[in-house]
């Protein structure tokens, strides 16, 4: 499918990831109607670009009724679902919440997907449907989510993959999103935090657990993929993992940002954020996605993290933002 499609809805586009899907399809669908579903629970309405393409239709997941009025009214050719809680000590702290959101929410819009049916259909996943190992994750090893988060995107899945089966016409893919990281994040994961507390002048900052590496992807790569994968999918139902196949601990991207801001840093360990269990590897395979769609990432976590130390320090309309159209461009 070329990127001329004429309606597209993304699910929880005025999030991190979504408004950057959202930023990247006014650039790559200049015809297209954009509509974003979105509660504001996470995203922001200030996220979301100001243009005549773009209609944001402000409902809840779990209100079947509304969602069903917007795909019908919407009928788009484009599904990208983003929308879910996805903080895991939130998750964990409600998990009724998150099955209900996540799982349930997820079963609406795939029943209105049904009546008002589109040609390709992605939602994200995630690499929480990984159990603890240590070496990289394809998407044909075995899943086995750790947390209540894991657990919805990996139903998540498996509602999606039901949906392919019984309905003929439609592409559907799951992406499984390793650790994105960029600008405009809207929940406090770690490297926010080591940020905010470096933007604030402390040169001590605190965090939990700093050895375990994780596979870090800067934002407008993980856009371009699910753009890629979207457009370019022709199975019926695929799953692609999301990531960069490198891995960085805590401690590792500290020094990264030390060197990049020239500023003296040093981390102190509270007791108070370090989680008891924890997984020391979470690193992406991304042989799929390479070479049945031909995408890479145009960051690695060192530019990745030198564009958003710009866009913290200079703002929107900084090099950062350059940047950041660049890496959507040169695909």
């Amino acid at each position: 499918m070329s990127l001329d499609a004429t309606s597209l809805l993304v699910t929880g586009g005025a999030g991190f990831v979504g408004n950057c899907v959202v930023r990247t399809l006014l650039e790559r669908c200049p015809k297209a109607r954009i509509v974003v579903l979105d509660n504001l629970f996470n995203g922001k309405r200030s996220y979301l670009p100001q243009s005549d393409q773009l209609h944001l239709a402000q409902c809840d997941l779990t209100n079947a009724a509304d969602v069903m009025r917007v795909v019908a009214e919407s009928r788009p050719e484009v599904v990208i679902h983003l929308a879910a809680l996805h903080y895991i000590p939130y998750c964990n702290q409600h998990p009724a919440e998150t099955l209900q959101v996540n799982v349930v929410g997820t079963q609406h819009l795939l029943e209105a997907c049904r009546q008002h049916q589109p040609q390709k259909i992605v939602i994200a996943s995630s690499a929480a449907v990984y159990p603890i190992r240590d070496v990289a994750n394809r998407e044909d090893s075995a899943t086995g989510p750790t947390d209540i988060y894991g657990l919805t995107k990996w139903i998540n899945e498996s509602q999606l993959q039901l949906f392919a089966e019984q309905v003929e016409g439609t592409h559907c893919a799951a992406a499984r999103m390793f650790n994105v990281i960029g600008p405009r994040e809207t929940n406090p994961h770690v490297l926010p935090e080591i940020v905010r507390q470096v933007l604030a002048g402390e040169t001590s900052i605190q965090l939990g657990n700093v050895k375990p590496k994780r596979d870090y992807v800067f934002v407008s790569d993980v856009a371009n993929a699910l753009i890629t994968i979207a457009f370019g999918n022709e199975h019926s139902y695929r799953v692609f993992n999301v990531g960069t196949g490198e891995e960085y601990s805590v401690e590792e991207l500290v020094a990264l940002i030390r060197r990049i801001s020239g500023r003296t840093i040093e981390i102190k360990v509270a007791q108070d954020r370090v989680r008891k269990q924890e997984r020391m590897h979470l690193l992406c395979d991304r042989t799929r996605i390479e070479q049945e769609l031909n995408w890479r990432p145009q960051f690695n976590v060192e530019s990745g993290l030198a564009a958003l130390w710009r866009f913290e320090t200079e703002g929107s309309g900084s090099a950062c933002s350059q940047a950041l159209r660049r890496g959507v461009q040169d695909k």
